[in-house]
């Protein structure tokens, strides 16, 4: 089983080359636009490695990350739910990772992310199906790493390297041959032998290879090891020399940062102690990538002295079966207090992340409410259903392309039907364009569309509306040309349009440095009837006076009336809670949202099932719908504890 561990790591360098030829945009802006969060990064035996790697990368940013194991995670994901998770996993096929990741996405955490180096995983697959997962791919040339991780781990943390340090150079005159360190590993074999226990001290950038050297060491069966930093281990650990310094060895991993300590560390010991340190000159996190190769020799020397090859020292019959073990109905099972989409609902709608966190008044109070609101939205018919359109119809990937071809049937059913629909956007004529190209034309009368926050309203038949010939409100005139006057962190691009101001940032990453000085800049003008409206990377300036989305629910009431179709209107959005742009829509007693709820008790639930988010919860919702005599119904339905459907 395996591969020479010697013919793995000579492949390194052009690993190393290999992932520094990588495109990883993507990657660098998912998690950059994410730093403000918490993150939990998952891996499992070498992968763990790169999570501890990422970990550091991660709080070298000023933000929290904690590298955990899927069991860890399991134990952790009442936590998940506000924070981001990462996943690592070189084949993303192992079964820990695989039902940690299902875990990770029935707790709804704000991003999941995945990290493979491998194409078309079982991870990436699963991946796919959850609306909140990024996931990231490559494919490593080298090939399955031996039973060690060796070049899946190397192409980890150059990728991760690169991720955190755009616009560097990056060469690999970093692992090349060190004759210096080879001799003084040699040197130090000559003083210890199999029964060696290695102690090895680390600072900031060498935490994550003392946490390979100890993954490796144990998993190919090659030494005892124990690990601590440097301050750690002057308090108490020390006495480990004491009581057992004939068979124990000191292994140094030393950056420049903590060189001195490390220095006066080891001269505090006892002199016979084997020392070994593993060093690097940069001052960086780079530090970490030559420590690893060096890492990697040590090793490789060490399992020739014990007739080991670390890349296939051998696998018990039981050792493969604790590899494959299923233990998911063990931990697979979990005991709802309700259904498990009311939980789900009641969830985001209080902001806990449990329900263990609720007192008995609380959680008997959003259970009331929640029943009250199921009943109330399934127990009627509905003539007419209004949409928001970015992130509700059309999903931030298909802004350039418009509304995917599935979403476009479920419209075309509903128009066939006769239903009235109405699209509430912040947006102008494109819009109208996505949607000229996947609605029939024998129902355009029936769509009505409210441009630039329902300030012009007009169905999809007409191609004059929106009219960008209005002369734009004095009030937002006035703000405009503050904005464009006043200097922030980061370049914003205010655009003025009759009825509102749309302000963006070019560099889409930096927008939540920027977000809230924006913010408090309009509200400091003191301007009347101005409200300030958000989505994802942008915000929108409006008048409340002649600009409001709920306007076009009065226009989708007049076309209901002359149909004599139900009265009822059912509005969904994905920006309920305030400031986003859906607030005020979803605030109507029969809404729904595709991702943030309001406070309110009495509208605006998310009934998505677990970690299905913006475009895959719409066509969820709209699955539901079914035809009635006057409209259309929702049947919502729900699974509950015994596994039964409810409707």
């Amino acid at each position: 089983m395996g591969r020479p561990f010697a013919s793995e790591i000579q492949k390194l360098e052009d690993t190393f080359s290999w992932a520094m030829t990588q495109d990883i945009s993507n990657l660098h802006f998912e998690l950059f636009e994410n730093l403000a969060t918490p993150l939990f990064i998952v891996g499992s035996g070498g992968s763990l490695s790169a999570c501890s790697y990422l970990a550091s990368l991660y709080q070298q940013q000023g933000m929290m990350a904690k590298a955990i194991t899927p069991m860890e995670l399991f134990y952790s994901r009442d936590a998940i739910r506000n924070s981001n998770v990462m996943f690592i996993s070189a084949s993303g096929r192992n079964t820990d990772i695989l039902f940690s990741y299902k875990i990770a996405s029935e707790s709804e955490p704000s991003k999941l992310f995945s990290l493979c180096m491998k194409l078309n995983s079982p991870l990436s697959k699963l991946a796919s199906t959850i609306s909140t997962s990024r996931h990231f791919e490559f494919h490593l040339p080298s090939g399955k790493d031996g039973f060690l991780a060796t070049n899946s781990l190397m192409a980890f943390y150059a990728i991760l390297y690169k991720t955190f340090n755009l616009g560097n150079s990056f060469t690999a005159d970093i692992l090349r041959e060190d004759e210096i360190f080879n001799n003084a590993i040699s040197e130090f074999f000559k003083q210890v032998n199999h029964e060696y226990t290695f102690v090895v001290l680390y600072g900031g950038w060498g935490h994550s290879i003392a946490v390979d050297l100890e993954s490796k060491l144990a998993e190919a069966g090659l030494a005892n090891i124990l690990f601590s930093d440097y301050r750690n281990f002057g308090h108490g650990r020390h006495n480990w020399f004491d009581k057992r310094n004939n068979n124990s060895a000191i292994i140094a991993l030393v950056t420049p940062q903590e060189k001195d300590l490390a220095i006066k560390t080891i001269d505090l010991l006892p002199n016979g102690i084997p020392r070994l340190l593993i060093s690097s000159e940069l001052d960086n996190s780079l530090s970490s990538i030559e420590l690893l190769r060096k890492a990697f020799l040590f090793i490789n020397k060490l399992g020739d002295q014990q007739g080991i090859d670390p890349g296939r020292p051998g696998v018990p019959a039981y050792g493969s079966k604790l590899y494959h073990l299923n233990y998911k109905k063990i931990y697979g099972v979990t005991k709802h207090v309700f259904s498990k989409n009311k939980e789900v609902a009641i969830l985001r709608k209080s902001g806990f992340s449990s329900l263990k966190n609720f007192r008995t008044e609380e959680l008997n109070y959003w259970s009331k409410y929640y029943d009250s609101f199921v009943k109330r939205l399934t127990s009627i018919e509905y003539g007419a259903i209004i949409f928001d359109y970015d992130g509700t119809l059309c999903s931030a990937k298909e802004r350039f392309t418009g509304v995917n071809k599935k979403i476009g049937e479920y419209l075309n059913t509903l128009l066939s039907w006769g239903i009235i629909i109405g699209i509430a956007t912040g947006r102008g004529k494109s819009v109208r364009e996505d949607l000229e190209k996947i609605v029939q034309k024998k129902y355009w009368d029936q769509v009505l569309i409210g441009y630039y926050n329902c300030s012009d309203i007009g169905n999809l038949s007409q191609i004059e509306i929106p009219n960008k010939n209005i002369k734009p409100d004095i009030t937002l005139k006035r703000i405009f040309n503050r904005l464009i006057e006043e200097e922030f962190l980061y370049p914003i691009t205010p655009e003025l349009k009759p009825h509102q101001i749309t302000i963006e940032i070019c560099d889409k990453e930096n927008w939540q440095k920027v977000r809230q000085s924006v913010i408090d800049f309009i509200i400091s003008l003191n301007e009347q009837n101005i409200q300030v409206l958000e989505s994802s990377h942008s915000m929108d300036v409006i008048n409340q006076k002649n600009t409001n989305k709920l306007n076009i629910i009065k226009e989708c009431t007049t076309l209901v009336n002359e149909s004599k179709l139900a009265r009822n209107i059912l509005c969904i959005g994905d920006k309920g809670r305030w400031p986003g742009n859906d607030h005020q829509l979803l605030s109507t007693p029969h809404s729904l949202s595709v991702d943030e709820v309001s406070a309110s008790k009495d509208s605006c639930w998310n009934l998505a099932e677990p970690s299905v988010k913006n475009i895959l919860a719409t066509q969820y919702y709209l699955s539901l719908m079914k035809k009635s005599s006057e409209g259309f119904r929702f049947n919502y339905y729900e699974i509950n504890s015994r596994g039964k459907v409810t409707n």
